[in-house]
């Protein structure tokens, strides 16, 4: 079990991935791409590019009153209109994120989240 911050934003789209979750298997998970920051991780990167799988409901919790806006692209994908600011990257960094380690697909490690504690 691995507790993860997400410390930033790249896109966020529905999970089409060939992926087997533990977590509520039967509902449909987005598959949010970006930065994140691993308690008890010992690499020499504080922050590491990663795929986070994770229900509507946990992304709406990680983003519940942080001021952070997702568009729409003509690709499909939700994306923060600008980059996120210091304050915003603090807001959702501070929301830890239960999560199962998947394993790395190319150069991102991948976790499915259990449980969003605010």
């Amino acid at each position: 079990m691995a507790h993860i911050h997400i410390t930033g934003i790249e896109y966020v789209e529905l999970n089409q991935d060939e992926v087997t979750f533990t977590y509520k298997p039967d509902v449909p998970k987005l598959k949010l791409v970006g930065t994140i920051y691993e308690e008890n991780e010992e690499d020499e990167e504080d922050d590491v590019q990663s795929v986070v799988f994770l229900t509507q409901n946990q992304l709406n919790k990680v983003l519940l009153n942080k001021e952070i806006e997702l568009k729409t692209t003509d690709d499909g994908k939700w994306q923060t209109p600008k980059p996120l600011t210091r304050e915003q990257v603090k807001k959702i960094g501070l929301v830890s994120l239960e999560s199962e380690y998947l394993g790395k697909k190319g150069d991102y490690k991948c976790f499915e989240v259990t449980k969003v504690e605010q």
